[in-house]
């Protein structure tokens, strides 16, 4: 038996979600199921009635080289009851299999990869990552070739002993998506290792192999040899020495600052003469795979790994949300938090289960300030009005010489933005500076843009009238009339209405024009075929002699009290520009930002 080292990978998550229902109620009768879908016929072990729909259809034609059952865990009789897992099926191979296992820190065996044109292939029914439950004995044994359970890595070795005949698989589907794409990730060191056959010896029971135990428990332990390159550190070698069968689940969640390790230990199949291509799946990998590399960048939350953060400064920590008492504990004794400053909104922690008033009284009971300010989560508008705000708040806890731990559902968004604006205002680091320093030390996406959108609504706080300096935003007009038109912008910005610019026509009745423009507020209009117009399409306002005449406002003005007001409709559009500060603005923008700051309250630490 052949038996190699795979990457980084996830075995399959299994539920132990069984279905029952009364022997007379499935004899002979046909099963719905979303996993089989219509037409699955069951009976008990060996009957005729439980060949599946797959088979009948096979039945006036060459039988094929598979059959497949719907399985019951044991056996019935007439009027006891009847327990089917409805994602267990049964099926018939002749060997050679061509099917590839693997094998998981939690002793779980699963299918791997087909063999292209192999016989498992050729059912149209085992996937990637179902996982074996039993099998057909070999026909030299002496219990006449029943189904055996597979319990560990040596169970499957005498499964697939014999080169030639029929076997009989039972399998289970797992109930999430197996993560096909993990399976193509091998480095160079793990290459080697598998080459050159490296053993390590484990003493985890749940990976030991039954024909390497000891014959009692209490007599002495037996190491099991594997060839995975990964488990050479530390907490590898945890896993591999840990004698009490600890789920790999829960010392994950136990050591929260982990890296996850891969719980695959080997992979293995059945000898054959022939060299064949290994596969998993039918469909294109490669496209799926260059897919998921151009979304590698993104992020994803999963709340079962508990609460995870990062030190950003020595005052600083942010992360995601604190989901339990013991998270609380956990900051006061291991970070030495002393405050705690959450744009979780109270709905958020309802939907993830979390209990908002336990929370506040652990954070009592542990001499921790509390802090609860909602930021709506993935709305940049509301990010930008809110931040001034927040980074005042963050600014009046430090000056208190807290140490304080800013956190929101994720962690991924609105605390490292909170934490990234007040490098930039308070500190006179540049926001390009900021992000890197940030989103370097914790994983994180914050929304970059809201936060420039406020450093020009802070710098619009402590400005009379319109910007004085480079242009702050990137606008494009939009022109909705008939083709064949010849469209024109004018306004303030055009050389006092003396400048028209052209439109360039995006097909059909649009019509555009891109200026970069200061933040303020200025009024245009548009001369189609050489007749002054105004969109209806975007806000209108009359002037001091009358004339109505399209006007936009860029830009707003910070404030510690953000109204709730909508944005007005309008059919332009207007995007922030990053770039580096003038001496002038970087001068505004630390003085806008200790005004709001300094009109927090320092007692209620709210608005005064």
């Amino acid at each position: 038996m052949c038996s190699l080292q795979i990457p980084n990978c996830r075995g399959p998550y299994h539920s132990p979600f069984t279905t029952c229902f009364s022997y007379q109620q499935l004899h002979g009768t046909v099963i719905h199921s979303s996993f089989w879908g219509k037409g699955l016929c069951s009976g008990s072990n060996g009957s005729s009635s439980s060949i599946s729909a797959t088979e009948s259809r096979f039945s006036d034609r060459k039988r094929p080289p598979f059959r497949v059952f719907a399985m019951s865990p044991s056996s019935s009789t007439s009027g006891s009851a009847f327990r089917m897992n409805l994602n267990e099926y049964m099926v018939t191979l002749e060997k050679p299999l061509g099917i590839r296992f693997a094998l998981s820190v939690d002793g779980k065996i699963f299918v791997h990869a087909l063999k292209k044109g192999g016989n498992a292939e050729k059912s149209r029914i085992i996937m990637v990552g179902d996982t074996l439950k039993k099998a057909s004995e070999s026909s030299s044994s002496s219990s006449g070739g029943g189904l055996i359970e597979i319990k560990d890595f040596g169970d499957t070795e005498r499964m697939m002993k014999e080169k030639s005949g029929t076997c009989s698989l039972v399998l289970e589907r797992p109930f999430s998506p197996f993560p096909v794409h993990r399976l193509f990730l091998m480095n160079d060191l793990d290459i080697l290792f598998n080459r050159g056959r490296v053993p390590l010896a484990t003493w985890n029971k749940n990976i030991l192999t039954s024909n390497l135990r000891c014959s009692t428990d209490g007599g002495s332990n037996s190491g099991f040899v594997t060839f995975s390159s990964k488990y050479v550190n530390p907490r590898g070698w945890k896993i591999l020495s840990d004698q009490n069968k600890t789920s790999y689940q829960q010392m994950l969640k136990s050591n929260g600052h982990a890296v996850p390790l891969s719980p695959l230990v080997t992979i293995f199949s059945d000898e054959e003469s022939a060299a064949g291509e290994w596969a998993h799946g039918s469909f294109p990998l490669d496209e799926y795979v260059m897919a998921l590399d151009r979304a590698s960048a993104e992020l994803y939350y999963n709340h079962s790994l508990g609460m995870r953060y990062s030190k950003i400064t020595e005052q600083i920590y942010v992360g995601s949300c604190i989901q339990a008492e013991a998270d609380v504990e956990s900051l006061a004794t291991t970070a030495g938090i002393t405050a705690v400053l959450n744009f979780q909104s109270g709905t958020e922690a309802e939907n993830w289960g979390i209990s908002s008033k336990v929370i506040n009284e652990t954070c009592q009971r542990c001499n921790i300030l509390m802090i609860n300010y909602p930021i709506r989560e993935v709305d940049s508008f509301d990010t930008r009005k809110k931040l001034p705000f927040c980074v005042g708040l963050l600014l009046r806890l430090l000056k208190k010489n807290h140490r304080v731990y800013v956190t929101c559902t994720t962690g991924f968004d609105r605390s490292p933005a909170c934490v990234i604006a007040y490098l930039h205002w308070m500190t006179d680091t540049s926001l390009h500076a900021a992000y890197n320093f940030v989103t370097g030390l914790h994983s994180c996406k914050p929304d970059r843009a809201a936060i420039a959108w406020a450093t020009w609504d802070l710098i619009a706080r402590v400005e009379s009238g319109r910007h004085d300096g480079p242009a702050t935003h990137a606008v494009t007009f939009v022109w909705n009339g008939h083709e064949g038109e010849d469209v024109y912008l004018v306004g303030d910005f055009t050389g006092n209405w003396k400048e028209p610019i052209k439109a360039v026509h995006k097909g059909g009745p649009r019509f555009e024009v891109e200026v970069r423009l200061p933040q303020g507020k200025y009024y245009y209009k548009y001369v189609v075929s050489e007749q002054w117009r105004h969109s209806t399409s975007s806000p209108t306002e009359r002037d001091e002699r009358g004339n109505v005449n399209n006007v936009i406002v860029i830009g707003d003005i910070a404030s510690v009290r953000p109204s709730a007001q909508q944005q007005k409709k309008d059919a332009n559009i207007v995007k922030v520009i990053e770039r580096p500060l003038t001496e002038n603005e970087r001068f505004m923008l630390a003085k806008a930002a200790r005004c709001v700051a300094f009109s927090v309250c320092p007692i209620k630490l709210a608005p005064k």
